[in-house]
């Protein structure tokens, strides 16, 4: 007979219960710092490798150094070690007779949680948000996937977890609405936070419009830098406080490098990769300790902008609030009611730009200064052939520069365009190839690849597409299913790996048929679609000069981008020393401070 226990006991018990539980939400007492990552976004088709290498390495970052400290993870569908994997949520591409195949697994993390807004938007105002709220530190890890909302005025978003399960065993779409931008982040974080603060690292895409959580996008310059006050000058709507800053690998216009199927230890690149192994000090494929770590993300980031010689743009909060404040000088440059004063501090703002020099003394600044010479000169060693020019240029250069490469014509039209190739393909090739296939004639095609071929034969019939499209989701959506890999514990590997062999072969595998074909037509139209296994001439622009100099690291668009950012900071950082503007000054204190914030 199992005793009653009393509603007393019945509670103590429970709060006992919920204390062995990293993830369990502490609702009262004294403040705490917290870390949490939210990672794994999309579906299994865009959920790549390389993001969970980085989720499963702060995770462990989290377990080994502080798990005494509330701390959540969500990533992808929510697979957790130790459990059966829902889904297989993690795309890999993996080395197999010497191209790149497709693979799948399940991305399971220690007291997971699925990547959706409702699951991570609910913890956070539930659980997280109390326990900082009387002035702990929420310290937030995002590694997702990124886009830009649209419209007039667009926001950065976050690429939720968006595979949804419908009313079958199998049924499942995609949500392309599970996304969370900043205006709703900011207002979950306002409404929660209290006198708590949050540090934030994202790596994703479009990532920079993530500032916005603790600065505003539009600044008004005051009226006392006016003889008259303007018309046009309109103070600001007031946003509440929110002690939030943190780092980007980019603005929010932009991608980010990193995000790769098929990460290799020697050529994965990118802010991605760069931060956590600088923040942690760990190697991101063994988890094995490299070193301590940096002690605040201020140090990861700066670690990590010196070795990122991708398309990252990468910068804090209190850059992206002097570069607001940088377009807001640039608005009233030509403002004819300035004050002297005023007009003055526009002029030596602009010769900065111009020049990259400043001339204000304050101790601050010329911290930032002397930390954005030592990034000038990684871009100069990164991009040896540009760099000492885009260091010497002007603005005007500096945005209008464009490789060589890039300004040149494109060489020539196409032979076919995609409207020719399509009818190639449906009408030439694909009726004989089907006939060829249904008939047993093409060689090594049997078994799990052969009854592959025929469904993908068969939904062409319908109207599918898996040729000729320009995107890689359809014939990738279906290996991901018909492989077998999207359910791991029944997974037959003969089967799935014969199912992505053909997947990655497939456009070769009819090449080499249909170039070899009897049929002139089929020959013709192989040739027209430019399908892989023809024969061609030698081409002389396989040689290579000797005295042709090596490529940069560095892209030289993207090192004018960053030279010039660097540039519009310093300047108008100089022009509110000059103007005395002490509340910019003193915001900007706060956000610098907030982004050094050491880890506990």
């Amino acid at each position: 007979m199992i005793p009653r226990l009393l509603p007393t006991a019945l509670l103590l018990l429970a709060l006992f219960a919920l204390a062995g539980c990293a993830n369990a939400p502490v609702a009262s007492g004294p403040p705490r710092d917290v870390f949490v990552l939210l990672s794994g976004g999309g579906t299994p088709l865009s959920n790549n490798y390389s993001q969970y290498l980085q989720a499963k390495a702060f995770a462990t970052y989290f377990e080994r150094r502080h798990g005494d400290r509330p701390h959540w993870v969500f990533f992808g569908i929510g697979n957790r070690e130790g459990e059966a994997p829902l889904l297989a949520d993690v795309r890999r591409q993996v080395q197999r007779d010497g191209r790149l195949v497709e693979s799948w697994l399940a991305g399971p993390l220690k007291n997971n949680r699925p990547a959706t807004r409702a699951s991570f938007l609910g913890a956070l105002r539930e659980e997280i948000l109390p326990v900082v709220r009387g002035g702990g530190t929420l310290y937030l890890f995002i590694g997702d996937h990124g886009t830009e909302s649209r419209g007039e005025n667009p926001e950065s978003l976050i690429t939720m977890w968006q595979l949804r399960r419908g009313e079958g065993r199998d049924s499942w779409s995609t949500d392309n609405a599970e996304t969370l931008g900043v205006a709703e982040l900011r207002r979950v974080l306002a409404d929660g936070i209290g006198r708590g603060r949050v540090v934030f690292v994202m790596t994703q895409c479009h990532s920079g419009g993530f500032h916005e959580l603790g600065v505003t996008r539009e600044v008004a310059p005051p009226a006392e830098w006016f003889s008259r006050r303007p018309a046009w000058l309109r103070t600001t709507a007031a946003q509440p406080a929110l002690a939030a800053a943190g780092f980007t690998a980019t603005d929010q216009a932009s991608p980010a490098a990193g995000c790769d199927p098929a990460p290799d230890p020697d050529s994965w690149a990118g802010y991605e990769r760069y931060v956590p192994e600088a923040l942690l000090g760990y190697d991101l494929f063994t988890l094995a300790e490299t070193g301590p770590g940096r002690r605040s993300l201020a140090e990861a980031h700066e670690a990590a902008t010196l070795v990122d010689a991708t398309i990252d743009k990468p910068r804090a909060t209190s850059e992206y609030y002097l570069e607001t404040w940088a377009r807001a000088i640039e608005r009233i440059a030509e403002d004819p009611e300035l004050t002297p004063r005023a007009a003055a501090a526009v002029t030596a703002y602009r010769w900065a730009v111009d020049t990259g020099r400043i001339t204000a003394k304050s101790p601050a600044l010329r911290e930032r200064e002397e930390q954005y010479a030592r990034f000038m000169r990684r871009i100069s060693e990164q991009a040896p052939s540009a760099g000492p020019r885009l260091l010497a240029a002007t603005r005007a250069a500096l945005e209008g520069d464009t490789p060589a490469g890039e300004r040149r014509g494109g060489g020539g039209r196409s032979r076919g365009g995609p409207d020719e190739t399509r009818r190639a393909w449906n009408e030439v090739v694909r009726p004989a190839w089907k006939k060829a296939v249904l008939a047993g004639e093409i060689s090594g095609l049997t078994g799990a690849a052969l009854a592959f071929e025929k469904r993908l034969l068969d939904l062409e019939d319908q109207g599918r597409n898996f040729m000729t499209t320009r995107g890689g989701d359809p014939l990738l959506n279906e290996m991901y299913w018909r492989s077998g890999y999207a359910h791991p514990a029944r997974l037959d590997v003969a089967k799935a790996e014969a199912v992505t062999s053909w997947g990655a072969t497939r456009r070769e595998k009819v090449g080499a048929w249909a170039h070899a074909s009897a049929e002139a037509a089929v020959r013709e139209a192989a040739v027209r679609m430019r399908l892989p296994g023809g024969s061609r001439a030698p081409s002389r622009a396989m040689s290579v000069p000797e005295s042709r100099p090596p490529a940069d690291d560095l892209d030289q668009r993207t090192a004018a981008a960053r030279i010039l950012f660097y540039r519009r900071v310093l300047a108008a950082w100089e022009f509110l020393e000059t103007m005395n503007h002490v509340p910019a000054l003193e915001r900007l204190r706060e956000l610098t401070a907030l982004e050094r914030t050491s880890l506990p």
